[in-house]
């Protein structure tokens, strides 16, 4: 009786597979092998991508608010210098005392009493993979945020980081916002040289291709605030345009050996104030398309555009297609209608958008000159407010540009209230749903001694 039932077995295995569901076929089938890879395959980031997160110094706080003091000089310059039997100024040194917000990161996993119960191709438990998982995610959207958290926030067209442009959204503010920013605060700047460049703007403008020119802008400007950044962080696609400017230099051949190689593999420059090193991030790519839509995403906002005379605008003549997206903390919504505007030299572009409700800012994309919507690629997004808001294009974000970073790693740093923690949630039906969670900050204490590149062209 055995034998016959394992010769059943062996034809169920040998009768081969079909192009049908089982249970659509007339006389059943036969039994189907599925076969487990032992290695789980992933096709997305992993630790190795996360860059700024192992730079950067962490500091416990008990607090919501992450605060430092920051010395912005010893006294006025000069004075010391008298005449004999003279007495010396008196003098303050300047202090103030910084506040950046606590960001609260967390996540929700829920993982069936059943699935706990399957024995993973990977091995371990379903909660231990889904455990694992919201670590990664977690640490996603802060290695984002370090970088761009509240950046691309237009100011009446430009980008400067004004606190009044920008959104109110949860997240931290990030390197680019807090650079930025420090060109116009004063309790950012170096008061000892106020006279003497200390003011100077620390956002070296590519606009194109990163440039070895421009690498040794940006120490020298480093230089200028005291400091010595030394690790430029850029998109893969923008570090590759750099290294292939080395694809046209001649190479010394010693004692006429012959080359078995050919491409560069550029990663350090050297400068006047030292050598930087270049490394890329996959998070620092360029926004080519809106998110996924979420349930609880805005709806898509109703758009009209316009041109004006603007003679800061640099938009070059021509015909663009634009879309926007509205976003909340809940995620962004599908595109738009497709706006096709022309535009003569000298003139900006007016993006007029509807409110939207539970928006709290829009994206903007738009398309090279005579391209279409599906080249259109970010250009910035505005603070939602009101019946309607105006962003203006002035031609200063190119599509598929992006931001690179300039860092002296000892000047900044992360407060943190909550390492990363999980914590169970009510149990409702055979399931396990479980929360998990990071509360951090970063702090630029010393935020001009970094340099911003914009306008890097990171497109293929």
């Amino acid at each position: 009786m055995i034998s016959e039932q394992l010769a059943d077995l062996m034809k169920g295995l040998e009768a081969g597979s079909y192009n049908a569901a089982p249970g659509t076929l007339t006389q059943g089938s036969a039994l189907q092998m599925e076969d487990l890879s032992p290695v789980m395959e992933v096709v997305t980031f992993d630790d190795s991508h996360i860059k700024l997160q192992t730079m950067l110094s962490k500091e416990s706080k008990k607090s919501t608010m992450y605060q430092f003091i920051r010395q912005l000089d010893y006294g006025i310059f000069g004075g010391s210098a008298q005449y004999e039997g003279g007495i010396g100024e008196e003098d303050t040194s300047s202090y103030v005392r910084c506040i950046v917000p606590m960001a609260y990161y967390s996540t929700t996993r829920r993982v069936s009493v059943q699935a706990n119960l399957v024995a993973l191709a990977a091995g371990g438990k379903m909660e231990d993979m889904s455990s694992k998982d919201a670590a990664m995610k977690l640490a996603a959207d802060i290695e984002f945020d370090c970088f761009r958290g509240y950046a691309d926030f237009s100011n009446a067209g430009v980008f400067d980081g004004n606190p009044g442009a920008l959104a109110d959204l949860p997240g931290m503010k990030g390197v680019d916002c807090q650079v930025r920013e420090s060109d116009m605060l004063s309790n950012t700047q170096d008061l000892m040289f106020a006279s003497y460049g200390s003011n100077q703007s620390v956002i070296v403008a590519v606009n194109g291709v990163m440039s070895q020119s421009a690498i040794e802008d940006g120490a020298v400007k480093s230089a200028m605030q005291h400091g010595k950044a030394d690790k430029l962080i850029l998109d893969p696609i923008a570090l590759s345009k750099y290294n292939k400017i080395a694809f046209a230099k001649e190479r010394i051949m010693l004692a006429g050996s012959a080359q078995s190689a050919t491409g560069a593999d550029l990663r350090n420059q050297w400068t006047s104030s030292g050598t930087v090193s270049l490394e890329a991030s996959r998070f620092l790519s360029a926004k080519t398309s809106p998110d996924r839509a979420r349930i609880g995403s805005p709806v898509a906002p109703v758009v009209a555009s316009g041109v004006a005379a603007d003679p800061a605008s640099v938009v070059g003549a021509g015909t663009y297609v634009y879309y926007v997206t509205a976003a909340s903390e809940r995620g962004e919504s599908v595109k738009s209608a497709n706006l096709t505007q022309g535009v003569l030299a000298g003139e900006r572009v007016e993006i007029t958008i509807n409110a939207v409700s539970g928006a709290k800012y829009f994206n903007v994309y738009r398309s090279n000159a005579g391209g279409s919507a599906l080249t259109a690629k970010f250009i910035g997004r505005i603070k939602a407010g009101g019946a309607s808001v105006i962003f203006y294009d002035l031609g200063n974000f190119a599509p598929g540009s992006i931001t690179a970073f300039l860092i002296q790693s000892n000047t900044m740093k992360f407060g943190e209230l909550a390492s990363f923690s999980s914590m169970e949630l009510a149990v409702s039906n055979l399931s396990t749903p479980k929360a998990f969670y990071q509360f951090i900050s970063i702090g630029a204490h010393q935020p001009r001694k970094n340099v911003l590149f914009t306008g890097v062209a990171a497109s293929l």
